[in-house]
């Protein structure tokens, strides 16, 4: 025999289920909306920065010299320190790199394509270069006569942006605890409530008790009547008082002519009918 769970159960895993299932949509959005403001609050900082090293004099003057790197090295690497970002790299017209925190690849063409900062536009994304994975800015360097002399780039590492996002997670987790903690202790009360209010009845036993009902009604209803001495019918099912029903007075009257609701006839208790039988068809009226 298959032991079947009790309702009170189902209805607890049930609501359970729609908690856990609730929570984790809403974890999951929560963790992508902060991941994404993380980005947009890095992106502006990356682009201010950017844009104050491609806009300082001294780096767009060190651009039109010999050794422009033994300017630029210094000062790149100052920002880099006080902005608190991975890198700051700055390139020449060609894409050859004239700053950058290993000093090895100082002089080396940059492992990204520079053709966007270097047509005059701004580029904002992610790239993987000499120091890995990095959300990025690269800005244009202008001459001062307007054309392009090279690109600033500014970058922090992915894994720094995942460790900052890792941080806020431990205080999210806590509120989503407490919430399927607060959604269980209430599904066990409505289950609990529930339960109660159909009296501890499982599914079967209320389907068993609505045949048993049904059953006794329909028993009910197929009563029959007896006959008088005088041969008039008296139906044995209820109608009600002061009603009387219509039988043939006839020796071959059946239980089925006793009495149905065409044949009722009703009057007030205190005032029964005049005429008992009618000789004209034969018809007896039965209390």
């Amino acid at each position: 025999m298959v032991h079947r769970i009790p309702l009170r159960f189902q209805l607890v895993a049930l609501q359970l289920g729609i908690v856990l299932a609730v929570l984790t949509a809403v974890g999951a959005v929560t963790i992508r909306m902060q991941e994404q403001q993380l980005r947009d609050a890095y992106q502006g900082r990356l682009i201010g920065v950017a844009e104050s090293v491609a806009r300082l004099p001294s780096v767009v003057d060190a651009l039109g010299t010999a050794q422009p790197a033994q300017t630029i090295q210094p000062i790149a690497e100052v920002i880099r320190q006080a902005s608190n970002v991975t890198y700051v790299v700055v390139t020449d017209r060609d894409g050859v790199r004239q700053s950058h925190p290993n000093p090895a690849e100082i002089g080396r063409p940059v492992s990204t394509d520079p053709s966007v900062p270097l047509s005059g536009e701004i580029y904002v994304g992610t790239q993987t270069g000499t120091l890995g994975e990095s959300w990025r800015v690269k800005v244009p360097i202008f001459a001062p006569d307007g054309t392009v002399i090279g690109s600033a780039s500014v970058g922090v590492l992915e894994r720094t942006l995942a460790e900052d996002l890792y941080e806020d997670l431990p205080q999210l987790f806590g509120w989503l605890l407490g919430a399927a903690l607060l959604g269980s202790l209430g599904a066990m009360y409505i289950s609990k409530l529930v339960w109660r209010r159909i009296y501890k009845l499982e599914p079967e036993d209320i389907a068993a008790l609505l045949e048993t009902r049904d059953a006794m009604l329909h028993g009910l209803g197929e009563g029959s009547s007896p006959s008088t001495p005088t041969g008039r019918w008296r139906s044995s099912t209820t109608k009600p008082a002061g009603c009387w029903a219509s039988a043939r007075n006839s020796p071959d009257s059946r239980p089925a002519d006793a009495w149905n609701p065409g044949s009722l006839r009703c009057s007030p208790p205190d005032r029964p009918p005049k005429n008992w039988c009618s000789p004209a068809n034969g018809s007896c009226w039965a209390r």
